[in-house]
């Protein structure tokens, strides 16, 4: 009987065994479940963007799911019709002798709702200016234009490599284009035209300017013929609500360092096409230049400057500051000489780098004499009356 009992005893003691056994397992499973149900839910809330399905502190002890952070919504531009005009009624303008930089601002002002005459804005940009203009002021620069339109709160993007796709975009999305071009294929003077409106089924832009009238159409080809002899270079006054905008128009280009190597790459290709094309290499000069390839500069000028045309450094003076650049200051003199003695004597960037030079080599006297010459030509030129100050 004793045995027995001893018997029953251990088979309950057994039971009880296998039931705690059993509980334990049940208690581990269940903590084992909530931990894959945790990685589950993790995995599940990346995929949502991150939401928080569940609160994973009900779940597991001191733990939460990480939350990512949302993936920004793609911009993309909005489809451009077939054709547009902008049209803001009566802003056109005829232009004073060799103004028609601060006149092509004043209408790009004007479209945008701000008046500011010609007059205004060439007594700011170029204030020595003869009626006949003999040895005025020649030009304003694209760069001068859009440092100008901040004063009325526009981001300018100035930059080479326009092409009738970017200039579409633009005017689709109510931004007119300065482009700097000649007056005529057969001519060599500088101008400045605002193209306001595209027709894609005819390949036209149509174009004002202050020289020429207003609502002129060109087709793509005939304008890039006026416009490539300026490396196709052109200014967009931005307003500020549309710069995200502006930049997705521009890609790449919205940088001003690669808008000037694409357009060593440009040039490079247009060369290859024809190599004895002189603007493709001038433009390739330039775009060398205003890429700190100050040697590759000099080199491609050289091999085109006796054919170029007589004005070319009016406009353009890239070459000239490459050659400053490298410290060849007799090759500066020798051009800068030949521009200022024929009929461009008001040049007042000219007189900053021969200044320059003079002071770089203690000749101060000589030094001043350039750079007052420099304020003379143009009282507003900052960079001018802070170099005579420093002597």
């Amino acid at each position: 009987m004793g045995n027995f009992n001893k018997y029953m005893e251990n088979i309950k003691t057994k039971l009880r065994l296998s039931k705690i056994i059993k509980g334990s397992l049940i208690i581990v499973g269940a903590l084992i479940g909530l931990k894959l149900l945790g990685l589950v839910l993790i995995f599940i809330g990346s995929l949502l963007g991150g939401e928080k399905i569940i609160n994973q502190k009900s779940l597991i002890a001191n733990q939460s799911l990480p939350t990512a952070s949302p993936s920004p919504t793609p911009y993309t531009l909005p489809p451009i019709p077939s054709s547009k005009v902008l049209s803001n009624g009566g802003y056109h303008i005829f232009q004073t002798f060799n103004n028609c930089g601060p006149a092509a601002l004043s209408m790009t002002l004007r479209f945008y709702g701000i008046n500011v005459s010609q007059a205004q804005l060439g007594q700011s940009l170029r204030p020595y200016q003869i009626p006949g203009g003999d040895n005025d002021d020649k030009s304003v620069t694209l760069e001068e234009l859009a440092e100008k339109s901040k004063e009325y709160g526009f981001v300018p993007y100035h930059r080479p490599m326009g092409n009738p796709e970017i200039v579409k975009k633009f005017i689709a999305n109510d931004m007119p284009v300065i482009a700097r071009t000649l007056t005529k294929p057969t001519e060599d003077i500088g101008h400045y035209r605002i193209i306001k409106g595209y027709d894609e089924t005819a390949g036209t832009f149509l174009q004002d300017d202050s020289l020429q009238n207003k609502n002129l159409t060109y087709t793509y080809a005939d304008f890039n013929e006026i416009w490539k002899k300026f490396n196709y270079e052109y200014l967009v006054l931005v307003p500020r609500d549309k710069v995200e905008l502006a930049e997705r128009i521009l890609g790449e280009n919205a940088n001003a360092k690669t808008a000037w190597t694409n357009a060593v790459r440009n040039s490079e290709q247009e060369l290859s096409a024809n190599p004895s094309d002189i603007y493709a290499r001038f433009n390739l000069s330039v775009a060398y230049s205003n890429t700190a390839q100050y040697q590759s500069a000099v080199e491609e000028f050289e091999k085109v400057e006796n054919l170029l045309p007589f004005r070319t450094l009016w406009y353009q003076i890239e070459p000239i500051k490459a050659y400053y650049e490298l410290g060849d200051y007799d090759r500066v003199f020798q051009i800068t000489d030949h521009v200022l003695g024929y009929y461009n004597r008001a040049f007042s960037e000219l007189y900053i780098l021969r200044g320059k030079i003079y002071q770089s080599r203690g000749e101060t006297e000589l030094a001043r004499s350039e750079f007052e010459k420099a304020v003379f030509y143009n009282s507003n030129l900052k960079e001018a009356q802070d170099l005579l100050n420093s002597i």
